[in-house]
């Protein structure tokens, strides 16, 4: 089971109704049956989808104080020198759970390191809770930090089901919030200095700042 972004189904899709010629000969009697079979096998699929995800709605509602209470213990600061960091209580907490999370592990560079000990705590939560295959939320909260004003970033996926037989999820549309960075704070660039161009010995010390963009989790994952 995965998600599939739209444009790869309609891919699929459009080669599927090539390949069916409006002038296709009646299927057999034994391949109508096998169809008949098939449609009562995805219906009975489709309850038991259903029933789980009610199972999943209960129990998450049952996690939510767990989660809310990990966040209260990372986030408690002792006496006035407490680091300034997204968890006082454990320095890193989120940048190691991310660093050794299979989703973000080859995002995360050396320069993003120091922003993401500013964040505070990662939620997710269903568009729709009667209907988990409609997409979910992804929200990152940021203690107050020298690197952008945003205290929390957010990106959407908006789904729907694809396919039975697979389990895929179509991505309808991905939208993620806009990063604010400050002044000069901007970790998805590199300052690269560059000679100026002309002659004299006075335009060779004379060196240009140009911003290149670079790999960054920031960049990558909030676009």
């Amino acid at each position: 089971m995965g998600i599939v972004k739209k444009g790869e189904k309609d891919q699929k899709e459009e080669k599927g109704a090539k390949a069916e010629a409006p002038d296709a000969p009646e299927d057999p009697p034994v391949v109508k049956q096998l169809k008949e079979i098939c449609d009562e096998y995805s219906k009975i699929e489709k309850e038991f989808e259903k029933e789980v995800e009610l199972l999943q709605i209960e129990y998450t509602k049952k996690q939510k104080p767990l989660l809310q209470q990990r966040k209260e213990v990372l986030m408690k600061a002792e006496g006035e020198n407490a680091p300034a960091t997204g968890t006082p209580a454990l320095m890193g907490f989120w940048l190691k759970a991310m660093q050794n999370h299979p989703a973000f592990e080859e995002l995360i560079q050396e320069w993003d390191e120091p922003v993401l000990e500013f964040l505070q705590d990662i939620t997710s939560a269903p568009l729709d809770e009667t209907d988990c295959n409609k997409g979910f939320e992804l929200i990152f909260k940021f203690a107050p930090n020298p690197y952008f004003e945003n205290t929390e970033l957010k990106k959407v996926y908006s789904t729907e089901r694809g396919s039975i037989y697979n389990g895929d999820i179509d991505a309808k549309e991905i939208k993620a919030d806009v990063l604010k960075w400050n002044t000069g704070k901007d970790v998805t660039v590199d300052k690269v200095s560059k000679k100026a161009k002309g002659g004299g010995a006075k335009k060779a010390k004379q060196k240009k700042e140009k911003e290149e963009a670079r790999p960054s989790f920031f960049r990558d994952f909030f676009r």
